[in-house]
């Protein structure tokens, strides 16, 4: 029976796909994305996901760039 070691099992903390891979696996790198959030208090929460789930992070953090580049711009709400 063959062994292998040094594997290493990755899960998508959003839709929680898992995958084992060798370390040095190329796929280590393109198929799994750490991705980092900040919380409105600050607070900087990291997960693992998927290429897929990272896809649609992506787009949802695109999204917030344009809202927050929004709110830098508006100027009417400006108290003197």
């Amino acid at each position: 029976m063959a062994r292998t070691t040094n594997i290493t099992r990755y899960t998508c903390d959003r839709c929680h796909a898992s995958a084992y891979l060798a370390d040095g696996d190329p796929r280590t790198s393109s198929d799994w994305h750490d991705i980092t959030h900040t919380t409105v208090d600050g607070v900087a929460q990291g997960a693992l996901v998927c290429t897929a789930c990272w896809q649609t992070f992506k787009a949802l953090a695109a999204t917030q760039d344009a809202a927050y580049a929004a709110y830098l711009n508006n100027t009417t709400d400006k108290k003197e």
